[in-house]
């Protein structure tokens, strides 16, 4: 069971799980809508095992960022919401894709407030391809062009075959309905511009909570060296990719990976 709310700070969540430990886990982008629909489904049914030890809640971004705002402005937001809403940590938090890139700056920014991090399918930067299919993404999206992202993003992600074919096909008839038309266009077009100017090579060393750096080598967003780098620049670091896996490993398998983490360093800080 789901349940959907927003934090004093005006952070919006949605939040299921069987366990007493929270475990945040910062939503991908560009776009701050919450996770419905199928998008959802994938979370729930990829966080099976998670979910039986914690209370999960997915979070995005607050509506209404000003021109300008940066992936270091989001992650004190996040800071806030922990030191107002979880009496300051520490807490596990787990960022996933845009949410990856906002977490380093939390952790190197405010060490005391995290417990242990995950780094899901994020890299300290996107590669150039990834930044202009985001671009793109964004812009169509903010004008309602939900069946065109869709066509696009595929397109792009998924190897050619008569299986991407088809999916193109289901796509096109029902993609307005899988990517509904986002309630702030403005926030949009923002988060993406503060990907792709985000840049946090030089925060690595300055984490220093255990850390997990999981994901696919085959990812388009985030090019395998830019994986190993990341890892290599955090000194507490374990790196875990997915062979010939693309931009979205949430599966049986993370689920299995990410609780064994979080399990094998239940007493580190």
């Amino acid at each position: 069971m789901t349940e959907k709310g927003v934090f004093s700070n005006g952070i919006p969540y949605v939040q299921f799980g069987k366990g007493e430990e929270p475990l945040l886990v910062f939503s991908g982008g560009p776009g701050n809508d919450l996770p419905s629909g199928f998008i959802l489904r994938m979370f729930t049914n990829g966080f099976k095992k998670i979910s039986q030890k914690y209370m999960i809640y997915i979070l995005t971004r607050k509506h209404g960022q000003p021109e300008g705002y940066t992936t270091i402005d989001m992650s004190e937001d996040y800071a806030t919401l922990i030191k107002s809403e979880f009496n300051s940590g520490p807490i596990d938090v787990m960022g996933v894709s845009y949410g990856g890139l906002i977490a380093q700056h939390l952790a190197a920014d405010h060490p005391k407030l995290i417990r242990r991090l995950i780094i899901a399918m994020a890299a300290y930067k996107v590669g150039e391809e990834g930044k202009e299919l985001d671009t793109k993404f964004a812009e169509l999206m903010s004008q309602g062009k939900t069946r065109k992202v869709a066509l696009k993003m595929i397109s792009l992600l998924y190897p050619s075959g008569i299986k991407k074919h088809l999916f193109k096909f289901f796509i096109w008839l029902f993609g307005s309905l899988m990517m509904s038309k986002p309630s702030n266009p403005q926030d949009l077009l923002i988060e993406a511009k503060a990907e792709s100017e985000h840049d946090s090579k030089n925060q690595l060393a300055k984490i220093t909570v255990p850390t997990l750096v999981i994901a696919g080598d085959d990812d388009y967003y985030f090019p395998e060296k830019l994986y190993r780098e990341t890892a290599s620049g955090i000194s507490n670091s374990k790196l875990i990719l997915y062979e010939g896996v693309g931009h979205m490993a949430i599966g049986k398998k993370f689920d299995e990976d990410v609780l064994n983490f979080l399990n094998s360093n239940e007493n580190k800080s």
